[in-house]
Formats: structure tokens, sequence, C-alpha cells
């Protein structure tokens, strides 16, 4: 790695404490040449598998070589391992627990190592802040070239999560709901382009006791308050209401079912 390398950050630690600008610390004390990226620092606490779809669709935007560090860790302290996963010429460091599982889901190949080199973490390691204290100087040395395969030993057994992938039939697509933004939009596994080319006429999508024909342009093209479906900037499909929430519990929310029924 070049050190001018660059390292995204993306975590459930949110900004009222000091979590986040001690991680920095410890990168810059390291590489001080380093360019520091803030993925997402708000995401649902103790929820991988939301943190893995907003990692799942960022990622790609960045240059090949980025180190992605990525601390949504319900398992801090227990026998989980850390994991170092060098796949699409991208380089990831994070809790083995599913939040790299979308991303691995699409690779035809990829290298992961357990991380164990005790060079790599700080001197004194808290059973509360792995992030501090093992991620974040892991992802820093390997900015500098610290050789991948000297991380730990070779892992193939990594965590994953439920396929990303819609259930696809002749007139319907079963899908459902994986991420909720700041702004209650649901954000479903639909791809976009699976629905691109159907007149709204022929498609009803239907998510708990709601109903809404077609995708829409955009959000204004609903009424204000008013539920609609468009294509997603992340490229999923995604049930909206203009100028209000989507979500609503219990039926409208991450996991539930999204069924698009495409006509004849």
């Amino acid at each position: 790695m070049d050190r001018l390398a660059i390292i995204t950050l993306t975590t459930d630690f949110g900004w009222r404490d000091n979590f986040i600008g001690v991680m920095k610390g410890v990168i810059l004390g390291l590489n001080p040449r380093v360019t520091l990226v803030d993925l997402s620092h708000e995401l649902p606490p103790h929820d991988p598998a939301q943190a893995a779809f907003s990692l799942y669709t960022a990622y790609r935007f960045f240059p090949e070589g980025t180190i992605h560090l990525a601390v949504v860790d319900p398992g801090v302290g227990s026998d989980r391992p850390i994991i170092a996963v060098m796949v699409f010429n991208h380089l990831f460091v994070a809790p083995d627990n599913g939040l790299l599982g979308y991303i691995l889901d699409e690779a035809p190949a990829f290298k992961a190592y357990r991380l164990a080199n005790p060079a790599l973490a700080l001197d004194n390691v808290s059973r509360t802040f792995q992030g501090r204290d093992l991620m974040a100087p892991a992802a820093a040395h390997l900015s500098l070239g610290f050789p991948l395969t000297e991380v730990g030993p070779e892992t193939t057994s990594l965590v994953r999560l439920p396929s990303l992938h819609p259930d696809i039939r002749k007139n319907e697509i079963i899908g459902r709901v994986v991420y909720v933004d700041r702004f209650g939009n649901l954000i479903t596994n639909i791809p976009a382009v699976l629905a691109a080319d159907r007149p709204g006429s022929e498609m009803v999508i239907n998510i708990g006791p709601e109903s809404i024909t077609g995708l829409s342009p955009a959000y204004a093209a609903a009424r204000p308050g008013e539920l609609l479906a468009l294509a997603g900037g992340s490229g999923f499909i995604e049930i909206a209401r203009n100028m209000g929430r989507a979500e609503r519990f219990p039926d409208l929310t991450v996991g539930a079912p999204v069924v698009i029924s495409l006509g004849d």
C-alpha cells in the first residue's frame, strides 16, 4: 500500500463520544499522511446487516487499494475473529460477523486473514474498545505496506448473511427491506434494473398493508405524505414517503417482505 493510502471508517459509534476521534488519532499517529474518510457513524447500533449494506453500496466509489475499516461489533471482546480481507482490490478490516457478507457473496475470489499478529496491536488492548486497540492500528500498518499475509493465519470460513438476491419468479419478485436511511426510506434488496422496463400499470409493489402501483421518477412525484416506490441512488428499489418517513413499525421496517407483481 502507498503511504498516501485512503482509509474509510464505518461505525455505529455516533458522534457524542470520543470513540471516532480516538481511532483517528491512533491511525494518524502511525501514518500521518493517510487520508481518512468518514463513511458513516450513525448506523443502527449492534446491527452488522444494515452496516453491511451501507458498506456494500459505498466501497466501489473509492479507488482500488482503499482500506475500509468497519467497526459494528456487538461481539466485541468475545472470541469472534477480527479479519483483514482483500477483495475486488479493496482491503477491509472488520469483525467477522457478517459485516462483509454482501461484498464477499459477489466475489469470485478473496483472501482473508485472521488478525493475530501482536505487532499490529497497541500495547494495552481493551476488551471493550478493540476498534481502537486492534483494528485501527492494523489498518494503519496495512496503509504503510505491512504484508497482508503476515496479519495472521489465512481463513476461508467467514460469517455470511442471508443472500442479498431476491427470489425472481415468472411474474413476481420477492425481496425484503434491508436498510432504512435517516429519512426513513426503506431500501429493498430488489435491483431497480429488474423493473426498469415495466410500465407502471403492470407493476404493483406490496409491502405490509400497503400497495403501490408503478415506480415514480422522483420523491416529489407524489403528494406530501404519500407513499411511493422508486429506483434509489443505491441501485435498488426503495419505498419512500414524500416529505415524511416511510418506516412505520411493525410492518414497514427492516426485514419486511416486499413483493412486486409484474402482471402477465
